[in-house]
């Protein structure tokens, strides 16, 4: 097998991890990716970056436990580096970080070389006020051409593009410039293991244990919700329920089966639980409604066997993808969405299923919400909560969609088969990884020939992490210069002493050890010796430690420090003399 780019995963458990309680889409992506990743890159090695010491272990297990059945895989070697060592990073050509901080680590490449290697991130929900001001950080940070945010729609990078846009904007009128955006922002969708889906989509017997067990007859068709099951986070269900009943008052199916309506996933609390049950009645009291707990994977697994048509109509904001109506057009079921977000790239009108309108008030209508958000004075569920109620999915073509797919079975076939190709041509992992590592072999090319954004100057390395020294220079009387010259106070047993004391070596490992120590303490034996003929007697790479040493045994008095020779006294001198006089 050839071998392409490759990146250094980085690895905190919970992200990849699927089977968590309340899991939710960006747990069950990255699992998904890695998973996907593992079985379908063309990589010599597997790479994980641990934000942790421990989460290296945790990274070589997910690994192992995914290859154990591939031989091919398993013979691969499995490399940990650490999230705060650029230098190993650096190796591998590329960090992949499973959201958008990609600011967080350029600020950290920077210590080695922007041109080290590439860093690449992925959108979620990038509705949130950390995320965001991720996103805005972006035109602040060393965030380089060779680096990309992957938008996982179409939607979704253009509100990403809005919300640097509105921070440009705001940079060009604070300071007269307008910054560049130089992070790339391709459009690479979620992926799915079609195969598997495919697989739950087939099992009869496991759909028909489900059908039975719910009441819903063979010649009845079952619509299907599948995914967190929160009004003010997901999908109002109101819409749901409301479209259901219209659709049972249209023309039966054709051989005179019941409409049901089946809700599988995990209820985000009491209260959201009982308003799903309580508004059935009130809102489709002629459809059952059946509520399947999506922790058990068996009873999640035979809902996709068990449904006749898949239905989503997601209106939140937090959403940028979708990935259930992928996960349903490779289980073969026809689909009935939102025209919304990720779900606008996804489902082909017509073709694997229906699409309908959505709808927003006029631009200024939520600035009000915003603000109270901005301020502090409106939680984040509230405030997409309060989004979602301002956002409409037209009823009536849901109804439609639902009766005419109800009542045609051709049709669901056609729109199952259609569907089940898309997603296989389209969104599994073999289609998808290649783009992974085709965008991380482009950001390659571009490190070795693009323009450097923000090179580090002479003020430092990283302005959210200055050098303390220069700083705090004003809080202190003298700065010592390479000029001064420095006078021994203590003899060379006296200086050895100043180890034994616990407290003058906590921070041992910033300053030179004892031998070290006493080498330098004995370059400036007799007369004093300027601060850069000491430092000359170090090894290179001991001069700057060597520098923070002789202020260490100036600090315990084993030294003092005078202005250089024939050089006018100090400020602080002059100023105390003319004082005196």
């Amino acid at each position: 097998m050839s071998q392409g780019p490759n990146a250094a995963i980085l690895f905190e458990p919970s992200a990849f991890d699927a089977k968590q309680p309340m899991v939710k889409g960006r747990h069950v992506a990255g699992a998904s990716f890695l998973d996907g990743f593992v079985r379908h890159a063309e990589v010599d090695r597997y790479v994980g970056c641990a934000m942790r010491r421990d989460h290296g272990p945790a990274f070589v297990r997910q690994i192992q436990d995914t290859v154990a059945d591939t031989p091919e895989f398993a013979a691969r070697p499995i490399d940990v580096v650490q999230a705060n060592d650029p230098f190993a990073i650096a190796r591998h050509g590329c960090l992949h970080v499973a959201d958008p901080s990609l600011p967080r680590y350029a600020w950290r490449r920077r210590y080695v070389g922007q041109r080290a290697f590439s860093i690449t991130g992925i959108t979620h929900t990038i509705s949130s006020e950390r995320v965001m001001e991720m996103l805005t950080d972006y035109l602040i940070a060393p965030v380089q051409s060779w680096d990309a945010l992957i938008c996982t729609s179409a939607s979704v990078r253009a509100a990403v593009q809005r919300i640097q846009d509105d921070m440009a904007a705001y940079m060009e009128t604070r300071t007269g410039a307008s910054p560049r955006q130089p992070a790339q922002l391709p459009v690479i969708p979620l992926g799915v293991d079609a195969e598997r889906f495919a697989s739950l989509g087939s099992n009869d017997g496991a759909g028909q244990f489900l059908r039975q067990r719910l009441g819903i007859a063979e010649n009845d068709i079952a619509v299907l919700f599948f995914g967190r099951l929160t009004l003010h986070a997901k999908a109002h269900p109101s819409p749901m329920y409301q479209a259901m009943q219209r659709a049972a008052d249209m023309a039966r199916p054709h051989d005179g089966g019941r409409l049901h309506l089946i809700m599988t996933g995990q209820f985000s609390s009491d209260g959201i639980e009982r308003y799903y049950r309580d508004a059935v009645t009130p809102l489709c009291p002629d459809v059952p409604v059946h509520f399947v707990d999506g922790a058990d994977p068996n009873l999640a697994g035979a809902s996709w066997a068990a449904a006749d048509i898949f239905l989503s109509l997601s209106d939140n904001i937090q959403e940028s993808f979708g990935i259930t109506p992928v996960e349903a057009m490779a289980a073969g079921l026809p689909c009935v969405v939102s025209d919304w977000d990720g779900y606008r790239d996804t489902v082909v009108e017509g073709e694997t299923g229906f699409r309908v309108p959505s709808w927003l008030p006029p631009a200024g209508a939520g600035a009000g919400l915003a603000a109270k958000y901005g301020l502090g004075n409106m939680s984040y569920d509230r405030f997409i909560g309060y989004v979602s109620l301002m956002t409409a999915v037209e009823i009536e073509p849901v109804a439609r969609a639902i009766d005419a797919l109800a009542r045609d079975p051709g049709r669901r076939r056609a729109m199952a088969v259609a569907g089940q190709d898309r997603a296989r041509t389209v969104y599994d992992w073999s289609v998808i990884i290649p783009q992974y590592q085709a965008l991380w072999g482009e950001l390659a090319a571009r490190r070795s020939k693009d323009a450097e954004n923000a090179p580090p100057g002479q003020r430092g390395v990283n302005p959210l992490a200055p050098d303390p020294v220069n700083v705090f220079a004003g809080h202190a009387t003298e700065t010592l210069s390479f000029e001064h010259r420095i006078r021994r106070t203590m003899t060379l047993g006296e200086i050895d002493s100043l180890f034994d004391v616990e407290a003058h070596v906590y921070g041992a490992e910033a300053f030179l050890d004892r031998k070290m120590t006493r080498a330098l303490a004995a370059c400036f034996e007799g007369a004093p010796i300027s601060v850069n003929q000491a430092l000359e007697t170090m090894p290179s790479d001991r001069r700057v430690v060597a520098a923070r040493t002789l202020l260490w045994m100036a600090k315990f008095g084993a030294v003092t420090f005078e202005a250089p020779s024939g050089a006018v006294e100090s400020k602080h001198q002059a100023s105390t003399e003319e004082s005196r006089s």
